[in-house]
């Protein structure tokens, strides 16, 4: 924006006059972002220049600042080869957008604009040679194609055109005027500051809406998950209402039965129920009573859930609605304040297992051992269970979605069992997979224990 040739130009000239006979102090910075270099003049005034880069933009601003001990203990000292150098002359351009200053041991401290590709650097004397770059980022620097500044070739054209530079306020910057005021570095210097601090408010009002759109996404994923979960849970039959079916037709159900056909008081009607042959009538009416319980408690925690989550996304809309019609860095505090554009107000530990989405696809993470039990009841046969194999980990569920898991899905719900589990620093890790309806959970074994009956084993690569 503020680094058209005329600008540098200018810069140059303002530099001839303000550091004639002058040296070079120091240079000390507290960002990769601002330098500040201090110059003092023949007169024994102290002349500062404060570059600032924005967006790899390089801007020249004068400062008041003063630094003491403290500053130096905080900051990094920058170019000290030069220190103390008295200036010999300043070289520029005025076609073209870079600085150079001369210093009497040849040394030579260039200001490089080149749009988003500016530094500042140190060259030794009448070499190719650079010593010191201030923008480490810019590693093409240390390899920077330096004009031609010697006598005989350091004699430019003068500058023969403006380009006039308009702000989003409408203010036009030439060489005759800035805005309605008459153009002069002082003048200019306000300029730059007026654009930085609306830059730097623009980029502080899109970190924040940013973060809040990303957390309003998140949030609206997992109340879609908790109210699909409880949608779930209530249009499937009742575990309740099947225990007392077996307990109601206990006289005719065989012991050894896979599954039993009995009439179904609550439709009038006939239909099969699942059961285990190593258990009774009694028993397996416990089973369905028990997952009734688990049932029960799910709902509770997902409708808990669902509350919190509304009451954030609330809170979460207000906050967006209030940065987006931020016009200034007031309205923003109280965003940056309460931290809301930073971090996401806590969920509620009501699930014993985190939610990750993937193509479409949501997998479940146990939290501990005994959340990988409550987990293991939650899910349904047909999901996929994924550990990592021979150590300790995570359970790891894949929900169903359609007809077939693609790989593609399979290997990244491998991966998050590695990543949770003691394997995680190697690179391959082998992951058993395998349908939920082939993992128990063997009678008084520990939290997390399961038996597998049929698996397949996937190579998780981890980076």
């Amino acid at each position: 924006m503020f680094s058209a040739n005329w600008i540098y130009n200018a810069w140059a000239d303002h530099l001839r006059q303000a550091l004639n006979g002058g040296c070079f102090e120091g240079g000390l910075s507290f960002d990769k972002d601002t330098l500040y270099l201090r110059f003092a003049s023949n007169s024994k005034a102290y002349f500062t220049l404060e570059i600032k880069f924005l967006d790899g933009h390089l801007m020249i601003l004068t400062s008041d600042r003063v630094f003491d001990s403290t500053d130096y203990r905080k900051g990094i000292v920058q170019f000290k080869e030069i220190e103390n150098q008295p200036i010999y002359k300043i070289v520029n351009n005025p076609s073209d957008r870079w600085i150079c200053i001369i210093f009497s041991n040849r040394m030579e401290l260039w200001f490089k604009g080149f749009g988003k590709y500016g530094n500042v650097l140190l060259r030794k004397p009448q070499s190719p040679e650079t010593l010191q770059i201030f923008r480490l980022s810019q590693k093409s620097d240390w390899e920077f194609q330096y004009p031609d500044i010697t006598e005989n070739h350091g004699q430019f054209e003068p500058l023969q055109e403006v380009q006039q530079i308009e702000l989003s306020n409408e203010t036009e910057i030439n060489l005759v005027k800035i805005g309605d005021l008459p153009f002069s570095i002082p003048n200019l210097v306000e300029a730059q500051l007026q654009f930085i601090k609306k830059y730097y408010f623009y980029q502080a009002k899109q970190n924040i809406t940013s973060n809040l759109e990303k957390k309003l996404k998140h949030l609206k994923k997992i109340l879609l998950e908790a109210n699909k979960r409880l949608a779930d849970i209530e249009n499937r039959r009742s575990n309740k209402e099947l225990g007392d079916l077996i307990l109601t037709n206990a006289h005719s159900i065989k012991p050894g039965l896979t599954k039993a056909l009995v009439t179904d008081y609550y439709t009038d009607q006939r239909i099969w129920i699942k059961l285990n042959p190593e258990l009774n009538a009694a028993e397996n009416a416990r089973k369905y009573y028990g997952k009734a319980k688990n049932e029960f408690i799910e709902i509770s925690k997902l409708q808990e859930q669902v509350t919190v989550t509304k009451k954030s996304l609330a809170q979460m809309e207000t906050s967006l609605n209030s940065a987006l019609s931020a016009t200034e860095f007031k309205s923003l505090k109280p965003l940056q304040k309460s931290n809301v554009g930073k971090s996401e107000p806590k969920q509620p530990d009501t699930l014993p297992y985190k939610i990750i989405e993937f193509q479409g696809f949501t997998i479940w993470i146990g939290k501990n051992n005994k959340a990988n039990d409550q987990m293991l009841k939650l899910c349904l046969k047909n999901d996929l269970w994924l550990h990592a194999k021979d150590v300790a980990g995570s359970h790891v569920i894949l929900r169903k979605k359609g007809a077939e898991f693609p790989q593609v899905v399979i290997d990244f719900a491998a991966q998050q069992a590695a990543k949770n589990s003691k394997a995680k620093t190697q690179h391959v890790v082998p992951v058993i997979a395998t349908l939920r309806k082939f993992v128990s959970k063997p009678k008084n074994a520990a939290f997390g224990e399961v038996n597998v009956i049929k698996e397949e084993i996937v190579d998780a690569f981890l980076k």
